[in-house]
């Protein structure tokens, strides 16, 4: 599932990319007479920036995963009990945890985000394959190469380095097989020039190719190059990625260009002019860490008509460049984690609380991935088991079933004293559903067909205020009355289930108290030493594959109210009674409640 949330994270950022590819040329045009060259160049980094932002830390970000059009599509039903994966665990949740879920179909189209991983993951395997056999090429080409021998040239070099105020010693080879000179290794920095060159051309000319190759060295070219074959093997299916990478690459060759420029005399600029030309032929250019001082014929005529254009820039350009690269940082950065946000549909729930305990639960979670968020009330005090986990959105499925009942209340749909609703005869899987109902019993036996009723009752209109007023989840009712809530549209964290329950049992919602005692009743399970258990599971099951478990509620004593959410994934018996399990068991161990 990180997997699967980090390949959707890359894919919502999509939007992003193309966005910012568009804007940056656009930012270079409107101001190139307010930015240096190489303000121009660097400009392009805020886009490097978008594309290493899915993969940050959630806790960072409000970027997502989901994909939930896929999960809307195609919903069939079947009868899925919760099957008794509890067993392994200490908690006895026969008798008052019961756990029937409906299991949603999905046809083989529909697997597309399954499969999703394994194609990014395919398409990055090959990428890496390209890009390691070209560094393998040039490691090739370094070790067949021999260091300098011209004392003269070495001589030349060093005093350009020293021009530089590069204090490194970086070594410089000479190869018969190369065309242009290269500088590679970000690391251990080489430069290595073509052995023909040294007879070919004439000291002043070999002094631009050093000029020119350092100068990459100096501004840390290398390692932004080592970024863009990166980005472009994550990003191999994103065309604006290449696109805008190649325009980066072309800004950096034009503000190395410039660089050597700024340090010669202007009747020089046309010999240096002259020097690019006469590397531009039977270039090749391939997916490469490294940097060479030729492109291709038309790179070439770019770089030579901003080389016939260049005047020496003022510092008053100079400094209305930096600030116009804060300014466009600035918004960048807060920016992105809305855009991300609003594109993945609010799927990780920014959770910054005070006070936060981390704790080590693997052993109770049995290979499950999973999270777990408990709350004390009174001392205000949070404890978390995995927090990435804890502020990731999925599907509430069976938990949304209190607010359901919340909202037909506080709408007239029913009353705390008035819940019947008779059962029109429809027969379902579960005995317990084949019968008529009131809240307390719909609750205790999680029955679909009632709550589904609420939800017509109470109309799309009504149930859109009370999410809002609620700030439930990502307050998504696209999938559908009846069904947004199970495995569809609607998404929801552990920890914003743990706030939602904390106002619950205080009674602090908005909404009437009797209202709210009424749905805390309904969810009560039982009393053990002075501590009274109310809470609620929920199982989502796709093709009679238990895939998601929850099992949330509070435990209060006359001292303290402990208010938990449990989630589990990533197995094949996923399920709320799992969680239930889970949960009594950690609420056991710590002496909050015991059976």
């Amino acid at each position: 599932m990180m997997l699967l949330s980090l390949i959707t994270r890359l894919m919502l950022n999509c939007v992003v990319i193309i966005i910012i590819a568009g804007i940056i040329p656009l930012i270079k045009k409107l101001l190139k007479n307010h930015l240096t060259w190489k303000a121009q160049y660097r400009i392009w980094y805020l886009l490097l920036f978008v594309l290493i932002f899915p993969f940050l830390p959630s806790s960072m970000i409000s970027a997502g995963h989901g994909l939930g059009l896929f999960g809307r599509l195609g919903d069939g039903i079947s009868p899925v009990k919760a099957a008794a994966s509890a067993s392994c665990y200490g908690a006895d949740v026969s008798g008052f945890i019961e756990d029937f879920s409906i299991s949603v179909s999905r046809r083989a189209v529909l697997h597309f985000p399954s499969v999703l991983p394994y194609i990014c993951g395919l398409g990055i395997g090959v990428m890496s394959v390209l890009n390691i056999i070209s560094s393998f090429r040039i490691r090739q080409i370094t070790r067949a190469s021999l260091p300098l021998q011209n004392r003269q040239i070495r001589q030349l070099f060093d005093s350009c380095r020293h021009e530089l105020g590069i204090k490194k010693n970086i070594p410089v080879y000479s190869s018969a097989y190369l065309n242009s000179p290269i500088a590679a290794g970000f690391i251990k920095p080489v430069i290595i020039i073509p052995i023909h060159m040294l007879s070919e051309f004439t000291e002043k000319e070999i002094r631009y190719i050093f000029l020119h190759e350092l100068s990459h060295i100096k501004h840390g070219d290398l390692f932004i190059n080592r970024l863009i074959a990166l980005a472009q093997i994550l990003y191999w299916y994103h065309p604006a990625v290449w696109l805008g990478l190649k325009e980066m690459r072309k800004d950096q060759e034009v503000a190395c260009d410039l660089s050597v420029l700024s340090r010669l005399e202007e009747n020089s600029y046309l010999d240096y002019g002259r020097t690019l030309i006469r590397f531009a032929e039977n270039m090749s250019r391939r997916l490469s860490p490294a940097v060479q001082i030729a492109g291709s014929e038309k790179e070439i005529h770019r770089r030579i008509l901003c080389i016939a254009a260049y005047r020496k820039e003022s510092g008053w350009v100079r400094w209305k460049s930096r600030f116009i690269l804060v300014i466009a940082a600035f918004l960048l950065f807060a920016f992105m984690p809305v855009t991300s946000a609003a594109a993945s549909g609010g799927a990780s729930y920014p959770f910054h609380p005070e006070h936060i305990n981390q704790l080590d639960l693997d052993s109770y979670f049995h290979g499950y991935e999973g999270s777990f968020v408990l709350y004390e009330v009174n001392s205000n005090q949070y404890h978390i088991y995995n927090q990435e986990g804890a502020v990731t959105r999925i599907s509430p499925d069976s938990t949304y079933k209190i607010y359901s009942a919340l909202c037909a209340l506080e709408h007239g749909v029913i009353t705390p004293g008035s819940s019947y609703i008779k059962w029109d005869k429809t027969p379902y899987p579960f005995d317990a559903w084949n019968e008529d109902q009131t809240l307390d019993t719909a609750m205790n036996h999680s029955v679909n067909w009632y709550f589904k009723a609420l939800d017509e009752k109470n109309g799309m209109s009504a149930l859109k205020d009370c999410m809002m007023r609620l700030e439930y989840g990502n307050q998504d009712l696209s999938g559908g009355l009846g069904s947004y809530w199970l495995e569809s549209s609607l998404k929801i964290s552990p920890a914003e289930q743990v706030e939602l329950l904390a106002r619950l049992s205080q009674g602090t919602l908005p909404f009437k108290p009797d209202h709210i005692k009424a749905v805390q009743d309904s969810i009560y399970l039982s009393s053990s030493q002075g501590v009274s258990l109310y809470g609620k599971t929920g199982t989502g099951t796709i093709n009679r594959q238990s895939i998601n478990g929850w099992f949330i509620g509070f435990a209060k004593s006359c001292n303290e109210t402990y208010v938990f959410s449990t989630n589990i994934h990533n197995g094949s018996f996923a399920d709320g009674r799992t969680a239930a399990a889970i949960t009594l068991d950690i609420l056991n161990d710590r002496n909050i409640y015991k059976q």
